[in-house]
């Protein structure tokens, strides 16, 4: 047998899985659809099926919500991880694969599936070869629906796409919504105040591990395109993991003065379904406490300054909402820091490439 522990950000979520060594490694693709998108606030979900195995949610404190008539997701009550899905049709379980203690050689990474649903290829624009355990690179497939033998994205079709998407960056606000609708929120241009804010640099520009993040000029790094846009880049950080279920975290860098609630109201933390996790001192994220949605992350060192998950913006304009965003692409937030180290290095390969135009 082989054995992995899958762990929530709060621990109240603990789980020992057992798979048959001839079972493995398990080939798995990253679910890119609009459900799986607005329900995580990611860019990209993973589960794989528990061999036999009955689960009593209420043992680990989770919440559940159905997606269809035949599908529940299952999140913490505490710290909004999502940690299994069951399907209804087969009575199965599947378990998040961002929770787990190890992946390497344990999963395959095959791609991206629904890709169809992002519009403008989503993540998988950046996920395109990855390194096999022996060194070898193979390519990652873009399936436009389910994967295995359905229809592949034809080549070219993305960008044929992206140029028909409707883009106004004279568009005065962004909508942002969680998969059930009980977080809803609104995003607003750059404005002079925010470029008032002050904020350290982000391990996204800056690696912590290796340089400091003071930014004593307080360069105003979450603005771009001549102040038009704001930055937004991924995260593979353990907190972000654990918190979410899943391997890649998407944020966008926006000033809370920039976020607006529904009826105009400035964003209040409180409002909706929206639950708050401390997940170290000084450092906090909200979910929604209905669908499990990761939201916001902030911190008292910077509160003006809110992390906002890309999931959940309005993906009219395309799942990267180029319109509104300018991706960093020369890391990968605490890249160092990851698990399932093959996709995260073809994560980060991926965007060098895309800004080189490859």
């Amino acid at each position: 047998m082989e054995s992995v522990i899958a762990k929530c950000a709060c621990r109240a979520f603990t789980f020992k899985a057992d798979f048959l060594k001839a079972s493995i490694p398990f080939q798995r693709a990253l679910c890119l659809c609009t459900i799986c998108r607005s329900l995580s606030g990611g860019c990209g979900v993973s589960y794989i099926a528990l061999p036999s195995v009955q689960v009593d949610p209420s043992t680990y404190n989770l919440t559940g919500y159905r997606t269809s008539d035949r599908i529940t997701r299952y999140f913490c009550s505490t710290c909004g991880a999502h940690c299994f899905v069951q399907w209804m049709p087969t009575a199965s379980w599947h378990l998040a694969t961002g929770l787990w203690d190890r992946t390497e050689g344990i999963i395959k990474w095959t791609g991206c599936k629904w890709v169809d649903d992002t519009l403008d290829g989503g993540i998988s624009v950046w996920l395109k070869e990855i390194a096999g355990q022996d060194g070898s690179k193979r390519e990652m497939r873009r399936w436009m629906l389910q994967d295995g033998d359905n229809e592949l994205v034809p080549d070219g079709l993305l960008a044929s796409i992206s140029e028909k998407l409707s883009k106004d960056e004279g568009d005065l606000t962004l909508k942002a919504r969680c998969c059930c609708g009980g977080v809803e929120f609104r995003l607003t241009r750059p404005t002079e105040t925010s470029k008032t804010v002050r904020s350290p640099f982000p391990d996204l520009m800056v690696p912590y591990h290796s340089s400091s993040s003071e930014n004593p000029n307080n360069t105003t790094w979450w603005l771009r395109e001549n102040n038009t846009k704001y930055l937004a880049g991924t995260c593979a950080c353990t907190s972000c993991r654990e918190s979410s279920g899943f391997e890649i975290q998407p944020w966008a860098f926006v000033p809370k003065c920039n976020i607006l609630q529904e009826d105009g109201k400035p964003l209040d933390f409180s409002s909706g379904t929206l639950k708050r996790y401390e997940s170290s001192s000084g450092v906090h994220r909200e979910f929604c406490g209905r669908c499990g949605a990761t939201v916001f992350w902030h911190c008292n060192e910077r509160p003006d300054l809110i992390d906002v998950s890309v999931g959940l913006l309005d993906g009219a304009q395309g799942a990267r909402v180029e319109d509104w965003l300018d991706w960093w692409t020369d890391r990968v937030s605490f890249s160092e820091l990851a698990i399932s180290t093959s996709l995260i290095a073809c994560l980060e390969n991926g965007l060098k490439a895309w800004k080189q135009g490859g």
